[in-house]
């Protein structure tokens, strides 16, 4: 088992390399967002088991990734009302009100042609700015209750 866990820590360091932002990174139309958070999930609990194989440096990168650090010359925070620029107008459960629920966590900046990256401000590009409570906003809460105990150790 050691040798596949060795083999599976390099395909993922060589992954994280890939891109600047310091997570696996792997943009499509849809925004990575929520696939940057749930890669992190994994990879907090196999940093916890195996310390020497994997880093915990992704889950400071992929926090800082939906905070702010992401392609594209826009700055905001994929999680609703979180941030000092947060996206704010979402599509979601109350998508016609051109309002949103502090916490939810949208998939990010969208790949759509001739602008990409994107990130507008209409709600219903819902490949951008769809906001999840479940999925995506759960994994942030991970995300950020593994990056506090990260620090605490």
């Amino acid at each position: 088992m050691g040798s596949a866990m060795e083999t599976f820590a390099q395909t993922i360091r060589e992954k994280v390399l890939l891109t600047p932002y310091g997570a696996e990174y792997r943009p499509n139309i849809w925004g990575a967002g929520w696939g940057i958070q749930s890669f992190v999930y994994r990879q907090y609990w196999l940093h916890r088991a195996f310390p020497d194989l994997f880093d915990a440096a992704p889950v400071f990168s992929a926090l800082q990734f939906v905070l702010g650090v992401h392609p594209g010359n826009n700055t905001a925070s994929f999680v609703s009302g979180v941030g000092s620029n947060s996206l704010t107008v979402a599509y979601g459960v109350n998508r016609d009100e051109w309002s949103y629920i502090p916490g939810g966590s949208a998939s990010g900046t969208a790949l759509i042609r001739p602008d990409l990256p994107e990130l507008k401000n209409w709600p219903y590009f819902w490949q951008q700015t769809e906001y999840v409570m479940g999925g995506g906003a759960t994994n942030f809460m991970f995300l950020v209750l593994a990056a506090e105990n990260l620090l605490a150790r």
